[in-house]
């Protein structure tokens, strides 16, 4: 065996056992998981049998957990009473604005970069130790930060592009509603068509009110769901959407001429988008025509008069 290729054999070695050790503890990490939620669902049994005032829900399940499962809990930020909780922390966010929801996705999402971190740093180790060049190693560690922050902006970029045409989607979406509730169908009976059918030209949107609608089964109220949603979210025209429904809702007002009105606001709001969008792509377009059209311009122009001036001096000489 060539010498050489000893140490990337023994790197990519310690890259394959670091991650096969990661995948059995992601498996662990999802059995006791499930265990916490068949707790967690016999605490509120209790918690519905039991008399009131006798401790809080989160309380009994932080008792009843073994050591293992509070590190694993608090390692997720689902611990009660943890710093950082998992509504509050920023992958989950953009996670949810990705359109990947729940626990394990923040798992996945969190192990996947440590453990690639930590794989590539100990295979260009090895890789060095063996060679014996530093070089190399410090190679290793700029790979391996590369990777790490790497995978927060490429979420950030999936998160920003499905905000983007969600954003995209509500004009139409708030038409449909108009036109929805002319015909006599209610703001629920509207969620549930669109949770339940994607092919009305609403993808992204269809998506989130199915998670609203599991919401509202699971038994928060309609407000409170769409307030949830409009917090993870965080887009503004689907945020002033949900207040004006939640007025209306709470003050008892007709939600057909408040919809008229903001659908005008989007419509207005896009075209001044499009026209701030049309007026710096103008201002491109001059730097593209002085350094690639304006010399071209001048050389046919003024090309055969220079020429012309340049063999009447050559003639007179």
């Amino acid at each position: 065996m060539d010498a050489a290729l000893l140490p990337w054999l023994v790197a990519a070695s310690v890259a394959l056992a670091v991650l096969g050790v990661g995948g059995l503890v992601y498996g662990l990490f999802l059995a006791a998981q499930r265990k916490i939620l068949r707790q967690r669902r016999f605490a509120r049994l209790d918690q519905m049998l039991a008399p009131a005032g006798e401790g809080s829900e989160a309380i009994r399940e932080a008792e009843e957990l073994s050591l293992a499962e509070k590190l694993l809990l608090l390692f997720s930020g689902r611990l009660p009473g943890a710093a950082g909780s998992e509504s509050d922390s920023e992958d989950r966010r953009l996670l949810i604005q990705a359109g990947y929801r729940g626990l394990h996705a923040l798992v996945f999402f969190q192990s996947a970069r440590w453990l690639t971190l930590l794989a590539v740093l100990l295979g260009f180790g090895g890789y060095a130790l063996l060679a014996g060049s530093l070089q190399d190693g410090l190679r290793g560690v700029a790979l391996a930060i590369l990777v790490f922050l790497g995978s927060r902006f490429l979420l950030r970029y999936l998160a920003h592009r499905r905000m983007t045409l969600l954003a995209e989607e509500l004009p139409v979406f708030v038409d449909f509603l108009r036109m929805m509730h002319s015909v006599g169908i209610s703001f629920e009976q509207a969620i549930t068509l669109f949770a339940g059918d994607s092919r009305l030209g609403l993808p992204v949107l269809s998506n989130e009110l199915g998670a609203v609608s599991l919401s509202i089964r699971s038994g928060r109220t309609r407000g409170e769901a769409l307030q949830l949603m409009a917090r993870q979210l965080d887009v503004d025209d689907l945020s002033e959407l949900v207040a004006l429904i939640c007025h209306t809702d709470y003050y008892g007002a007709a939600v057909q001429e408040p919809l008229r009105q903001f659908s005008q606001r989007l419509t207005e709001r896009k075209r001044f988008q499009m026209q701030e969008y049309v007026g710096k792509l103008a201002t491109r377009m001059v730097i593209v025509m002085v350094l690639f059209l304006l010399p071209a311009l001048i050389i046919v122009t003024a090309g055969p008069g220079f020429v012309s001036v340049i063999k009447a001096l050559g003639g007179m000489a």
